[in-house]
């Protein structure tokens, strides 16, 4: 190279956006290697497979993503979730002498207009060509109309003499061009660690005294959703830690596991709840329809799409939204749960008939595969309602009181649909629909139960509902937790061994049995959801496997599941205790659930952690003293909030409770209207409380 040349380009490397080019020339050799496809038509030696395109123009490679699909056709629903498995490559030339001790980053600056999120680079060694090393993950802004650089951190994952690398910059491969300046080949300092959250320490688990389950068990469960954290974000558009399902699923996220691992690891770190919020609204922001997709490797992220899965995230973002401080965080989760709502109540997945939701697989789990519009399942409408409930209920907290009634309405109407629609009178029971035959499909699941929430089965349909859930012929009540369809039906079956879809059409699931818990509880029969709830705390104690075989109780599945820990958790905290905070309304309510078998045993919760504005922490001892007596003793560490404390107790035989103080003083006590056989009172909070129940 002459002079003249050589400062010419010197001065252009400088003055070029990008540290790493800007070295290139640097006597330091901080970047080894760089290929900038100035010249028009000369791919400098890269390789780029059919489906890229990948001309050489205006100084850039240009990538067109071409999905592979029938001219016209549109991918199917089952393509739009899992893809065709289709991800090409560029590769550059071989020969590349690359020192592995010395550089460790690959670079690039480029211009995504795909919703393309995450890439892979590969490499192969000069003691073996033949065989492809890595893959290293690198993340892009997606749909993004300025230049960015993107860095793959190698650190330490390629050993040797590195002689070539591929890049896999579309691994969704459905749309969109990236534009790619320079690929530089460079070392710099290892990419910094996120910190860990904290959801398994002492001191944020909490220490329980409960007869049959040991802290050692309880413990686990936390250790379990610890198993789950995915720091190295951003991954596949989530930007924040999240908790992924565990096992063999690998690190991606999925909506309903991580709304699912929400529910017992907020009672841990309240903040990772915050930010898995925050990383749910990133996600969905890139779907232009409201939709949250089923995983993160749904390959139709960035555009109009059919499926998504059951939406248990409106139950999680609700809850971490009443226990929040952050009235930033309560707006984001607010638009988050209306986004979601439109892509539920669109007309694509809402029947304009009967007004019902439908569904394929994984937005129910109680009909296989079907294609979309043919069935609207109960377990999807309920889901659905219930984040309407939600979404009405935040947004009058918040003071948006016109959007608080839309919400309220939209219950309402889909209440309707399902009591006109899933409800079989002949029957007394609740089915699934066949929209396009009009006609109900005759199975009796667990899942019909789920209408037991917030009173959307009238009192009269629950009264005789009832006998099927307590027939332990039926769904194996008081023998293990419910089974998720009747053992008298021909399609009953006992999935053992790895997951494929036919557990849900007869195994034991956390997810099942919780949410009829819920439903027993609003539906004012607090004793069923008592056993039930215990029942499914005994089945799964140290024992969080996916799935349960009824007959045996065997776990099966992956053997340290996610959303089983934490739902795990909650049954404890949340029904067992009965522990529950919302900041709105400035309360800490504690009304437990006991079952029979614990009704004159003691238990009790420590280092309980309550998100108030100063971080509390709750002591509770609840003591049967004698036939008819009980006593609530609590301890508060921390600064205490003015606040108000609601204390509530069962009783069997629906007798009011008479409630006095440790100083003997007689307390103003009331009947709930909302939960049966409830006596209730509402103290200020101090640091230390005792009340007696008799």
């Amino acid at each position: 190279m002459n002079t003249s040349k050589f400062h010419i380009l010197l001065i252009y490397l400088l003055l070029a956006p990008g540290l790493w080019v800007a070295q290139a020339q640097n006597s330091t050799g901080d970047t080894l290697r760089v290929w900038r496809f100035d010249r028009w038509n000369d791919r400098e030696g890269w390789n780029c497979q059919e489906l890229l395109g990948g001309t050489v123009r205006g100084g850039t490679f240009w990538l067109t993503i071409q999905p592979e699909r029938n001219a016209g056709a549109a991918p199917s629903w089952k393509d739009q979730v899992w893809g065709k498995g289709k991800q090409p490559r560029i590769a550059s030339p071989d020969s590349l002498g690359i020192d592995a001790s010395k550089y460790n980053k690959v670079v690039m600056r480029l211009r995504n207009l795909s919703p393309e999120t995450d890439g892979l680079v590969y490499w192969r060694t000069a003691d073996n060509m033949a065989k492809d090393n890595g893959p290293a993950r690198f993340t892009m802004k997606p749909d993004c109309n300025e230049w960015q650089e993107a860095i793959c951190h190698i650190d330490g994952k390629w050993t040797g003499t590195v002689d070539q690398i591929a890049i896999q910059p579309a691994r969704m491969g459905q749309r969109g061009d990236i534009f790619i300046d320079w690929i530089a080949i460079a070392r710099g300092e290892p990419k910094p660690a996120i910190s860990r959250p904290d959801v398994c320490s002492s001191q944020v688990v909490p220490f329980i005294e409960v007869p049959g389950v040991s802290q050692e068990n309880f413990r686990d469960a936390f250790k379990v959703l610890d198993e789950c954290l995915v720091t190295d974000v951003p991954l596949n558009g989530f930007t924040y830690p999240y908790m992924a399902p565990g096992g063999a699923y690998g690190e991606n996220w999925w909506q309903l596991d991580a709304s699912l691992n929400i529910a017992g690891a907020k009672w841990a770190n309240q903040k990772l709840a915050e930010d898995m919020m925050r990383g749910f609204a990133d996600v969905q922001a890139q779907n232009p329809d409201g939709r949250i997709d089923l995983w993160g490797g749904s390959p139709m992220r960035g555009e109009p799409g059919d499926v998504s899965s059951l939406p248990r995230y409106f139950e999680a973002a609700y809850d971490v939204a009443c226990r929040s401080n952050d009235s930033s965080l309560q707006t984001i989760v607010l638009e988050t749960m209306k986004k979601y709502l439109g892509y539920w109540l669109s007309s694509k997945k809402r029947d304009q008939t009967t007004g019902l939701i439908t569904g394929v697989f994984e937005e129910t789990f109680s009909n296989p595969h079907q294609d979309p519009g043919v069935v609207a399942p109960v377990d999807l409408n309920v889901a659905v309602a219930v984040g309407c409930y939600n979404t009405a209920k935040l947004a009058q907290y918040l003071g948006k009181n016109e959007e608080a009634k839309r919400y309220s309405d939209l219950f309402n109407q889909l209440s309707a649909s399902i009591n006109q629609y899933l409800w079989d009178e002949a029957s007394h029971f609740y089915f699934n629909y066949f929209v396009p035959e009009h006609k109900h499909d005759p199975r009796y699941l667990c899942s019909a139960f789920d209408v037991l929430q917030l009173g959307i089965a009238p009192v009269d349909r629950t009264k005789r509902m009832l006998p099927y859930l307590t027939d332990p012929s039926v769904f194996n009540w008081g023998i293990r937790p419910l089974a998720t369809i009747s053992r008298k039906e021909p399609g009953f079956l006992e999935a053992t061994g790895i997951y494929d879809g036919r557990a849900w059409f007869g195994d034991v699931w956390t997810l099942r049995n919780l949410t009829v818990v819920n439903g027993l509880k609003d539906a004012g029969e607090p004793g069923l959801a008592a056993e039930l709830n215990w029942q499914t705390i005994k089945a799964f104690n140290g024992n969080y496997s996916e799935y349960l075989v009824p007959s045996t109780g065997s776990g099966e599945g992956v053997k340290r599941y996610g959303w089983t820990a934490s739902q795990y958790i909650q049954a404890i905290i949340e029904n067992l205790f009965g522990v529950g905070y919302n900041v709105f309304e400035k309360r800490l309510r504690i009304i437990p659930h006991i079952p029979k078998e614990l009704i004159n045993k003691e238990i009790s919760i420590s280092n309980l952690t309550i998100p108030s504005h100063e971080s509390l922490k709750l002591n509770l001892r609840i003591i049967p003293e004698k036939e008819g007596k009980t006593i609530f003793k609590l301890n508060f560490s921390g600064k205490i909030p003015k606040e108000a404390v609601e204390i509530g107790l069962f009783s069997a035989d629906g007798r009011s409770y008479k409630v006095t103080d440790k100083k003997g003083r007689t307390l103003a006590a009331s009947k709930s209207k909302a939960m049966k056989n409830l006596t209730f009172v509402k103290v200020k909070m101090n640091g230390t409380m005792e009340l007696f129940f008799e």
